[in-house]
């Protein structure tokens, strides 16, 4: 595709995802999902349709420190893991993902398992997927300090609510562009975490909805290339808007890369990484625009891997090295 028709594509699905955004959601509140600089290599946490982009398996983890320095500060982990496999004539993919967050007394687990099934579709094609998975919501009422010691009115102990969580998504891909849409929390997660006073203490997650996308272009320089990417992501309540960029230097197994983020309203991020043998490291730090302080921004650390896995080819898999483009 022509770099000015690919551009001009972008510019056009941009629009349509901030004007949809904006036109939705008039106020700007606390996000209910956790958010990882690193968006685009962690991009399976928010859309289960974003694997076997090339049929190799993919191994990610990332860690989100927000507002350092404060007490109590949210901590974020996501731990995925998704691969290719035969079934029949069909391309499918499968992953599995764990998260793990703490904010104060409350901690958020989720347990997530992906499918997606890719089909070809005019030049380029789609992964249609879905997400079925566990969250579990715990209470450290243990932990809660009261103006008058064992207050009956708060609870003393963990509490702690278990249930069922869904998700969806697709992803189409032609060429280097690619975009993507999703939802999670479906099913409208109703979590009842106990009892106090006869009172039964409840949480309604929402349901998320995120929109991406993405290109690669290349420079005259063979060695160098730009990916512009976004994120958008809302709950109909709040939205928050992700613009970013980097440049990539690549020859024979080194890769490196730096890039700056840019999220209207709230903050800007510095990103910087590389590929040591098959393994690619990124580091990013968030600075607010919000008056929090550049000291008491989010430091945000991801680590990939990936090998050739192939169960469609005959013969011994051959491994290579990692490259994100």
């Amino acid at each position: 595709m022509p770099l000015f028709k690919l551009m001009n594509t972008m510019k056009r699905f941009v629009s349509v995802c901030l004007f949809l955004c904006l036109a939705l959601c008039r106020n700007v509140y606390a996000q209910t999902d956790a958010h990882f600089t690193h968006f685009r290599e962690v991009e399976n946490f928010y859309n289960p349709a974003a694997m076997n982009r090339d049929s190799r398996m993919n191994v990610v983890g990332s860690l989100a420190m927000q507002m350092a320095g404060y007490t109590n500060a949210p901590v974020s982990m996501y731990i995925g893991a998704n691969t290719a496999i035969p079934f029949g004539k069909l391309r499918n993919s499968v992953g599995v993902g764990l998260f793990n967050e703490t904010i104060g007394l409350f901690t958020n687990r989720r347990l997530l398992f992906d499918y997606a099934y890719k089909a070809v579709i005019g030049k380029g094609w789609m992964n249609i997927g879905v997400q079925a998975g566990v969250m579990s919501e715990e209470f450290n009422g243990g932990k809660l300090k009261t103006e008058t010691p064992n207050d009956p009115a708060f609870p003393t102990g963990n509490e702690r609510g278990t249930v069922g969580d869904l998700g969806a998504g697709i992803l189409y891909v032609r060429g280097e562009w690619w975009a993507g849409a999703s939802a999670q929390h479906l099913n409208f997660p109703h979590v009842e975490l106990g009892k106090t006073e006869g009172k039964i203490t409840e949480m309604d997650i929402k349901p998320t909805l995120y929109l991406t996308s993405g290109c690669n272009i290349g420079l005259r320089n063979p060695l160098l290339s730009v990916q512009p990417c976004f994120l958008v992501e809302s709950d109909l309540d709040f939205y928050r808007v992700d613009l970013s960029v980097r440049g990539s230097y690549m020859f024979d197994s080194t890769l490196l890369y730096a890039g700056v983020t840019y999220s209207p309203g709230i903050s800007v991020t510095a990103m910087v990484g590389g590929k040591v043998m098959d393994v690619l490291i990124g580091y990013a730090y968030e600075f607010y625009t919000s008056g929090i302080g550049a000291l008491n921004g989010s430091h945000d650390l991801m680590i990939s891997w990936q090998t050739d896995v192939d169960f469609f080819k005959k013969g011994k898999n051959v491994h290579k090295s990692v490259r994100y483009l």
